[in-house]
């Protein structure tokens, strides 16, 4: 029988996903009082899904910051561009998912806000891996709402 990656099965559960997304556009409203780009939507799942990737998060914190983070791990410059683009359908169906079941909402300014619908996270509930994908999505809000979109799409060698 096939097997199927955990990267693969994690990202094609839409509650999950969706649920990432959820988290990651929290933490950015939080720490940065407003809300994300749609295009930042596109790097939070091949970021916070990827087991390859989790590892490198290993000693952070919300407080790390996105470019310490990329500086301590400049291999992911390369790796990830290509990651994001081969999970835009993903993402795609996870924002999907997210704004049918009300866990998020596009703005006419095209931004993404959170509501005040949340699924309820329990550790107990979650194996490790989800707890690092949780963490890692928060994270990734927290970090990414002190730069501008194109300090980020630069510093990962790509374009919004």
């Amino acid at each position: 029988m096939r097997q199927i990656s955990l990267d693969t099965n994690a990202m094609s559960n839409p509650a999950l996903t969706s649920m990432l997304l959820a988290e990651f556009v929290h933490s950015y409203q939080k720490y940065g009082h407003s809300n994300p780009t749609l295009p930042l939507a596109f790097i939070v799942l091949p970021i916070a899904m990827s087991g390859s990737v989790a590892t490198t998060f290993s000693g952070t914190n919300r407080q790390t910051g996105f470019l310490t983070w990329l500086s301590r791990n400049p291999q992911l410059s390369l790796q990830l561009p290509p990651r994001v683009r081969n999970a835009r359908e993903i993402t795609s169906e996870a924002l999907s998912f997210g704004i049918a079941y009300g866990l998020l909402q596009v703005t006419t300014l095209a931004t993404l806000s959170g509501t005040k619908r949340r699924i309820k996270l329990s550790r107990k509930n979650l194996n490790e891996d989800r707890i690092l994908m949780v963490e890692t999505a928060r994270n990734l809000g927290a970090w990414t709402s002190q730069l501008s979109d194109a300090m980020i799409f630069f510093s990962l060698g790509m374009v919004p």
